[in-house]
Order: C-alpha cells, then sequence, then structure tokens
C-alpha cells in the first residue's frame, strides 16, 4: 500500500491519483503534475489546496457540482434516428434501461437499438465539473470515443461545445446549450 502525500489516505501500488482528495500519488503522476503549466492565480483563500488540472481524471476526485452552479442544457443528438433530447443535470448517466435490475439511465438509449448497438446498462456518465462537462466511460464492454479517440475508462475527458460521441456503436452528437 501507498499513502497519498496530501491526506495519507491508503492505495494500491500504480494508483495515479487519491480517490480522495484527488493528489498525484504515482511518481509519473507527481512528474506530470510538475511539468503541467500552472493556471493564473485566484482570489482562493491561501490555505486552499490547489487542484493540479490534468487533461483526465479519476471520477472519484471530480467534486460534486455546487448547488448553485449554473449548467447548461445539454443536446443529445441520436444520428441514426434523427432524435433530439435535451437533458439538464449535474450527472447524467448513459445507458439502457433494466427495470429487471432497476437501472433507469437519464440519457436512456434503449428505444435507439442500444442492446444491438452494444451499449451496456450503465455505459458511461456525463458530469457538470469546473465550468464544463466531463464524460466517463463506466467501463463498458464495447467501450465510448470522443471525436473517434477511445476513452480509457475511469478516467474524465472534458466534452468540447459540441462533440460527436459513439457509446459502442451507437453514435450521439451532444452540444452544449447557453
Amino acid at each position: 500500500m501507498i499513502a497519498c502525500p496530501e491526506c495519507g489516505a491508503e492505495h494500491l501500488p500504480g494508483t495515479l491519483f487519491c480517490d480522495r482528495c484527488g493528489a498525484a500519488v504515482h511518481p509519473a503522476a507527481q512528474a506530470h503534475v510538475a511539468r503541467a503549466p500552472r493556471r493564473p492565480a485566484t482570489s482562493a483563500p491561501p490555505d486552499s489546496p490547489a487542484a493540479p488540472p490534468p487533461a483526465r481524471r479519476r471520477p472519484e476526485t471530480l467534486p460534486p457540482p455546487p448547488p448553485t452552479a449554473a449548467q447548461p442544457e445539454l443536446r443529445a443528438t441520436i444520428v441514426h434516428a434523427r432524435r433530439e433530447l435535451t437533458l439538464r443535470a449535474a450527472i447524467i448517466h448513459v445507458g439502457r434501461s433494466d427495470p429487471d435490475v432497476g437501472v433507469s439511465p437519464e440519457l436512456d438509449l434503449t428505444p435507439f437499438g442500444a442492446l444491438e448497438r452494444g451499449v451496456s446498462r450503465r455505459h458511461a456518465t456525463i458530469q457538470w465539473a469546473e465550468g464544463g462537462y466531463v464524460l466517463i466511460d463506466q467501463h463498458s464492454n464495447n467501450g465510448t470515443w470522443l471525436d473517434n479517440a477511445r476513452l480509457v475508462a475511469g478516467y474524465a475527458y472534458q466534452l468540447p461545445p459540441r462533440a460527436t460521441v459513439r457509446f459502442g456503436n451507437l453514435v450521439v452528437q451532444l452540444a452544449t446549450m447557453d
């Protein structure tokens, strides 16, 4: 076991970032954070910790959004069905519904051939974090692609204002609406 240098939480060897506080635990992650460009200073209190902004982070390190955080609507267009859905939530689960096990995602792709197209019940999560939406593959069987790049399961990727996402073989265009 290795201990987080910031909060002391115990982690398995090979862990990159602390599940509790988000600090870099592994020496490679610490080196990456040290090389990453610094953000300009903000008016945060001097004793508040400054979290490094890696390109992708474990979902456990994403802080829950404050209750007053203004998030834009997210428009999801199911390409092959030519159907638009509008979503507004801090956390949007993506997948297939299954009443037998109590799965009912906010973005339910079941009516669009999700089973035949390889969408898992709990395929991915779209979460509002730090002023934008992030996409996290939830260890789905057939993967998630963001603009033709396969995502590493369990890591958060910033969604651009307009993106093409493939859940298994089901293509969805996502756009934030201000």
